[in-house]
């Protein structure tokens, strides 16, 4: 047999056995939204079955951050960039840990493996990763009056600190949905409060509520308004105020009675009477 027909057959051999070396790649994200600040934990699962390891790299994006490869020394190697800080401690041949992340960290990770001779062979996995702020308290409900009757309009606010991404404000009124689920972000907003009048709300976002109320709104008498921050698969804060019917004030009636005329009456003989009295003295 010709020996560049020998070679082709090797090679294929060598090809179809690196083949069931390298598999099953799969990269995991932990957590997949992480909030600023903290830490991210990035784990690459691979099986080599028999052969060795020649690297692990780890990209965000183009940009190769971290390198594990067993048989240099050292076996790591980190990439100097700015806005990436690995925490070597908790890096290895399996997993690179990044702490105090940052928003510009948001996008596109992938860990890349490669086996060491003859086959060289090379796959890779990539996930996304999401840098996010929740909001560090719960929404807070503001409405112009506490009571309401059927009729009038119920004006109210909700708002939460700001966070990235948005959160999306919603309003229900008895676990009925109300209102346009739109939220609203400023640097600074003045709003009414029923109780120290007009304040500044500094850096929040916000969602407005004007409802005409009818007599179906009202469950026993009761309004029941809620307000939630949500930010799907990673937030959800609620908070709700209790409302209802007004109270009007009552009428004073007036007070008369036959006794209270007749005592009228006589303080008013008897002062006349003693400026009489006085006149006279004088005289």
């Amino acid at each position: 047999m010709p020996c560049h027909v020998w070679l082709g057959l090797t090679l294929m051999a060598l090809l179809i056995t690196g083949a069931r070396c390298l598999k099953n790649v799969r990269l995991e994200v932990i957590p997949e939204a992480v909030e600023h600040g903290h830490e991210a934990t990035l784990r690459c699962y691979y099986e080599l079955e028999q052969a060795p390891l020649y690297s692990l790299k780890w990209y965000r994006g183009s940009f190769e951050f971290y390198r594990f490869s067993p048989s240099e020394n050292p076996a790591t190697k980190i990439f100097n960039f700015s806005w990436i800080e690995v925490d070597p401690s908790n890096s290895n041949e399996s997993q690179v840990t990044i702490q105090n992340v940052d928003f510009p960290l948001s996008g596109n990770f992938s860990c890349e493996v490669t086996t060491d001779a003859p086959t060289f062979l090379t796959a890779s996995s990539s996930k996304t990763l999401t840098v996010v702020s929740v909001p560090k308290s719960k929404p807070v409900i503001i409405s112009e009056r506490g009571r309401y009757e059927p009729g009038e309009t119920l004006k109210a606010n909700c708002s939460t600190p700001s966070s990235k991404p948005p959160a999306r404000l919603s309003f229900t009124l008895n676990d009925v949905q109300v209102g346009e689920a739109v939220t609203k972000q400023s640097q600074q907003k003045h709003d009414y409060n029923s109780v120290s009048g007009v304040r500044s709300l500094d850096n929040r976002q916000w969602t407005e509520l004007s409802l005409r109320l009818q007599p179906f709104h009202y469950l026993n008498g009761q309004l029941n308004l809620r307000c939630t921050a949500k930010i799907p698969g990673i937030y959800e804060q609620t908070s709700e105020v209790q409302l209802g019917y007004g109270l009007r004030e009552p009428v004073p009636e007036r007070v008369t009675s036959e006794n209270a005329s007749d005592n009228c009456c006589r303080i008013t003989r008897l002062t006349i009477l003693a400026l009489v009295m006085l006149h006279l003295h004088l005289r």
